[in-house]
């Protein structure tokens, strides 16, 4: 069997497993998840009730001030929406 023929379909059945068993992710400070594909990290919370929300995937991170929203049960940037929750 052709090794280059495989590879896709062994990238793709990697790429789902890895999807499939991650665990759901909701917007609530003091929480980490990381693979090898990518994460996510949640540092406790400040006085004002907002944290600080990180985001990986691969080699490039994106970090953001955020506060949760029990309505939507989601991160809420502190500079996108002045009435956030917190």
């Amino acid at each position: 069997m052709n090794i280059r023929r495989l590879a896709p379909a062994v990238a793709l059945a990697t790429i789902t497993a890895a999807a499939l068993s991650a665990p759901t992710a909701t917007a609530l400070p003091g929480q980490c998840w990381n693979s090898p594909f990518g994460g996510f990290c949640d540092t406790q919370p400040l006085s004002d009730g907002s944290y600080q929300n990180c985001v990986t995937f691969g080699t490039s991170s994106f970090c953001q001030q955020v506060c949760h929203d029990p309505v939507s049960n989601r991160a809420v940037p502190t500079d996108m929406d002045v009435s956030t929750p917190c």
